[in-house]
């Protein structure tokens, strides 16, 4: 009989494959890991996710720096633009995670990732009670968004721990090759260990630790599209 875990093990191993295959493709090598690691995403997270690259911007006007990967909320965040290439325009609301992808996990890419998930942490975000079932719900507390860094490869975990410290918007992160890991943190968002993959396990790890983050944040606030009707319209107001 077939157990589960064999099961998994071998998701690992055909994720492993083709992760490989489009990173190292030798045309367009950026694009192709992020289209990979995308098709990653999208091959096991449930249907209330979308996964996609692009900018996320608020409704006071502000936009991130180009994210590489966007997780976010399928089912009510208002797809406002569209680039030729595929790149998403995306309510600050609506993230759940926002990852760098790198060909190598280092110092220099750590702060550059960093640096590019502030830009979308630091964006305004409302939130509006809610219909559910005909009744309404409170409006809930913003959420926190993920941050995390992908990779092939990497420099020392025992570096990249010590380099972690000061680029506390990193989450979690993954180098397929070497290892995956996880920070934990103190109720001020302070660093207190780096839980590390076994190097057998590396996606697989990854596959649970990103479910159970996700899990940890539930549903994310409801977009006050009000706020973004009164910064673009002039004429029209929406009754508050």
């Amino acid at each position: 009989m077939t157990s589960i875990k064999i099961l998994l093990a071998n998701k690992q191993k055909a994720l492993r494959a083709k992760l490989e295959a489009d990173i190292n493709h030798p045309t367009s090598k950026g694009d192709n890991s992020e289209g990979a690691w995308i098709n990653f995403f999208k091959s096991f997270l449930p249907s209330k996710y979308a996964v996609d690259k692009g900018f996320v911007f608020d409704s006071t006007g502000n936009m991130s720096e180009q994210i590489d990967v966007i997780i976010y909320d399928s089912l009510y965040a208002p797809l406002i633009f569209e680039t030729e290439a595929g790149e998403k325009f995306i309510t600050a609301e609506s993230v759940y995670a926002v990852f760098e992808v790198k060909q190598e996990l280092s110092k220099k890419y750590l702060e550059y990732a960093h640096n590019k998930i502030m830009s979308v942490q630091n964006l305004y975000r409302s939130s509006r009670p809610m219909i559910v079932a005909g009744k309404p719900v409170q409006a809930r507390n913003l959420t926190k968004i993920i941050g995390g860094i992908l990779s092939s490869k990497s420099i020392s975990f025992d570096s990249i721990k010590s380099h972690l410290t000061h680029y506390p918007s990193i989450d979690l992160g993954c180098a397929i090759n070497q290892f995956s890991f996880l920070t934990i943190k103190d109720d001020c968002g302070n660093i207190v260990n780096i839980e590390k993959s076994n190097g057998d396990e590396v996606i697989l790890s990854f596959f649970f630790i990103i479910l159970d983050e996700l899990y940890k944040i539930g549903t994310v606030p409801a977009v006050d599209i009000r706020n973004y009707a009164d910064f673009s319209l002039d004429g029209i107001e929406l009754n508050r």
